[in-house]
């Protein structure tokens, strides 16, 4: 889309998630265990914790659903054409951008462990192949990924407790046989059951036009699912956890990121529901505020800057030593620093040359 036909609540939302994703990352790979295993946690040690707080893995998934929607919307008109050529064009766009990103975030990963970029690309190589789908069947695939998430974790949990290891489903990703592990189920964003949001994503973008309709039902009753999630989380989980009963139990009940349970896929896909709608209600009532510019033109250059803050934080961490493992506080003020020249520079780049650096190279390829 160009930048008219843009929906500025996208790229404005887009933006914050990306904030979040530095702030999480700058912290974790700061402080270290530290920042998931502190000694003496505060209030805002538990909710900036990157493995167990409130706030892990919330803003990746937000970015994750409004790229969904973003392949909705490309797809829009071939997929409603039932064009065999639009369609096909449109799938090869998918595979070509998808390839990019998952290669690009293969070497990514080498020098920043975790980075959602090769994930992100399985992710387009998937919606190339379902795209045309019905609305019914992608939602299928959603609650099919969020089982087999769950079912997994379930089996490797039972598997553990029999004394049997299941390691070799965590591996380094040195072959191309444990990348493929590695992207489908372990580590931090694997296709199940992360799969669930980019294609919620794209269900959602399939009424992007009547949004502002349903937006507050919407709204209310992924808040309805993300206290019900907790919820039952609270209510269910045992206490103390004494048999190895109680202990699956509670895997199958976590909300935790890493246990991808049900109640974590439904409860993090409610919270990117909610995170959006609330954005759109914010930049409906003020789209021409100077913060909300600012913001939408930096989140037309989200990828530049993700890779920007990779290279950031290497130079002035690991190569100049400028700063060190301090805690919470040194990582806040640190995102903050990057997270403000980036804004203003990425809003400059956009305004006056049109698409980042990334982008660009992004969509030469990728078409």
């Amino acid at each position: 889309m160009n930048p008219q036909s843009r929906i500025e609540s996208l790229d404005v939302a887009r933006a914050i998630a990306l904030f979040g994703v530095v702030v999480m990352n700058f912290h974790a790979y700061l402080n270290g265990a530290q920042s998931m295993y502190p000694d003496h946690p505060s209030m805002w040690d538990r909710m900036f914790n990157p493995l167990s707080g409130p706030l892990t893995t919330r803003f990746a998934a937000t970015f994750v659903l409004i790229a969904g929607i973003g392949v909705s919307l490309f797809t829009q008109r071939a997929r409603e054409s039932n064009n065999h050529v639009d369609i096909q064009h449109a799938r090869i766009v998918l595979l070509r951008r998808g390839t990019l990103l998952y290669f690009a975030g293969y070497f990514v990963q080498w020098i920043w462990p975790g980075t959602i970029l090769f994930y992100y690309g399985a992710y387009f190589i998937i919606a190339a192949a379902v795209f045309t789908w019905s609305s019914r069947q992608l939602i299928g695939l959603c609650a099919t990924s969020i089982v087999v998430a769950a079912g997994t974790s379930w089996w490797r949990a039972s598997q553990l407790l029999d004394g049997n290891n299941t390691r070799w489903l965590s591996p380094t990703p040195d072959s191309p046989r444990n990348l493929l592990i590695r992207t489908f189920v372990d580590y931090t964003h694997p296709v199940f059951p992360w799969i669930a949001f980019f294609i919620a994503g794209i269900v959602i973008g399939r009424h992007i036009h009547r949004f502002t309709e349903i937006r507050i039902r919407l709204m209310f009753a992924a808040i309805l699912l993300m206290l019900t999630t907790h919820g039952a989380n609270f209510l269910f989980t045992p206490s103390p956890q004494i048999s190895n009963r109680d202990v699956i139990i509670a895997k199958l009940l976590s909300t935790q990121p890493l246990d991808r349970s049900i109640l974590f896929s439904l409860g993090t896909l409610a919270t990117a529901v909610v995170a959006l709608c609330f954005v759109s209600l914010v930049v409906e009532r003020a789209p021409h505020a100077v913060g909300v510019q600012l913001l939408a033109r930096a989140g037309r250059m989200t990828l530049s800057v993700y890779l920007l803050h990779v290279v950031f934080f290497n130079l002035v961490v690991h190569r100049l030593h400028w700063v060190g493992a301090t805690g919470l506080d040194t990582a806040l003020v640190l995102s903050l620093s990057f997270y403000v020249v980036a804004l203003v520079l990425a809003s400059a780049w956009n305004k006056h040359f049109g698409l980042g650096p990334a982008e660009r190279t992004y969509r030469i390829f990728g078409g």
